[in-house]
């Protein structure tokens, strides 16, 4: 589809949010100079769809260690997350009159997405380069940055904080994408206070790879299941020997697929009841993260919040994503093996059953050297950058 096309096709949500931009701001400018529970007010999201991410940890750590901050959370009402998140108090419904109003009159806008915040993406991005976007913008990330993401470049993004949570990642981020001084800060992510917690093991290994642009970009079922994406997915959750070693180790093998491959979850299956295909409903991915034992994974950013917790990580890479290569090498910089084959995985998997899960030291000492900060002060530092702004 031609840019020109998505343009027309997007014509009417354009025109609808610009009209709110243009009868909420003055309104909120009124209402800040009447009301003084109107001033200050910071605004924390995600995607609008969930609480899970660093913009949850947040917004917790907000409510229940800075009561005096006017902040409110923006979520759909429909979300799995909603009921956990609205006992903190201040929950705004997603693209309800409410956020737009809160969206013109906050001093603050800060999510794990970028413009995640807003009550539609692709607009609000577009009137920001416009210059019609009021209030300080702040990215708190959803994960760590592997690949150069071009959209993230300045001024393609403009942002006043932009947080980064490993210093490789910063350097790289400093030196690629062009943010003016002080907008990019090496603070640590918010979800990563959680991290540090105890947590029980669960004779657990988590399966998460990433999701494929052209994969989705399809969004028919059919082509869909003959992607070799899901064939490859497909055959490794029914490969007999690994089914074994999971019978005979007592192990269970959580299948959790991307957010955006989600839609197409009922597509997978398998014959074994100890391989559990999870859905974005039913399973919050930091729990996972926390109580299984090893990770298997392809190129999701995910990994680095294992390799944080410093449990092995397993590189499952049947197939080549072409993005712009950043200062990340898997081969080079990973935190595991990189391997091609269900029975390289697999035979992985028997050595880390056998050595009880150990880390092997060059890709310890890797993390180590990776992760310059590690404490559980991750949402106090971004707490005190956003106040200084």
């Amino acid at each position: 589809m031609s840019h020109f096309k998505r343009l027309i096709i997007r014509a009417p949500k354009y025109i609808w949010y610009l009209f709110c931009l243009v009868i909420f701001y003055p309104i909120g400018r009124i209402a800040k100079v009447l009301f003084p529970k109107y001033r200050g007010v910071w605004i924390v999201s995600e995607r609008g769809s969930d609480a899970r991410d660093n913009g949850y940890h947040f917004f917790k750590y907000i409510r229940e260690n800075h009561p005096e901050i006017k902040a409110y959370y923006i979520i759909e009402k429909k979300s799995a997350d909603y009921h956990k998140v609205a006992k903190l108090g201040n929950i705004v419904k997603y693209k309800s009159l409410k956020h737009h109003f809160l969206f013109a009159v906050s001093d603050y806008k800060i999510s794990s997405h970028i413009f995640g915040y807003s009550p539609d993406v692709l607009s609000y991005n577009r009137f920001q380069k416009l210059g019609l976007i009021k209030g300080k913008l702040v990215f708190l990330q959803h994960g760590i940055i592997v690949n150069d993401i071009e959209w993230m470049f300045y001024p393609k993004t403009k942002l006043d904080l932009f947080v980064c949570g490993a210093r490789p990642e910063y350097e790289a981020v400093i030196k690629r994408y062009g943010y003016p001084s002080g907008v990019v800060k090496y603070l640590g992510l918010c979800r990563y206070d959680a991290l540090n917690k105890p947590c029980v093991l669960k004779n657990r290994i988590l399966l998460m790879p990433t999701w494929r642009i052209d994969v989705c970009a399809v969004g028919n079922r059919d082509k869909f299941t003959q992607s070799e994406y899901y064939r490859k997915l497909q055959s490794f959750i029914n490969n007999q020997n690994l089914i074994d070693y999971l019978d005979k180790n007592d192990l269970e093998l959580v299948f959790y697929p991307h957010f955006e491959i989600q839609r197409f979850l009922k597509d997978f299956h398998s014959v074994s009841p100890r391989v559990i295909i999870a859905s974005f409903n039913d399973y919050d991915v930091q729990e996972l993260l926390m109580n299984s034992k090893m990770l298997i994974t392809d190129f999701s950013s995910v990994f680095f919040d294992f390799a944080y917790m410093g449990k092995p990580i397993v590189y499952y890479q049947f197939d080549d994503i072409h993005y712009a290569h950043g200062y990340f090498d898997y081969g080079r910089d990973g935190f595991g093996p990189v391997l091609k084959t269900e029975d390289e995985v697999i035979n992985y998997l028997a050595e880390k059953v056998n050595d009880g899960f150990l880390v092997d030291d060059m890709y310890k000492a890797r993390a180590e050297t990776f992760f310059e900060i590690r404490d559980d002060n991750n949402c106090e530092r971004n707490f005190n950058a956003i106040l200084s702004l």
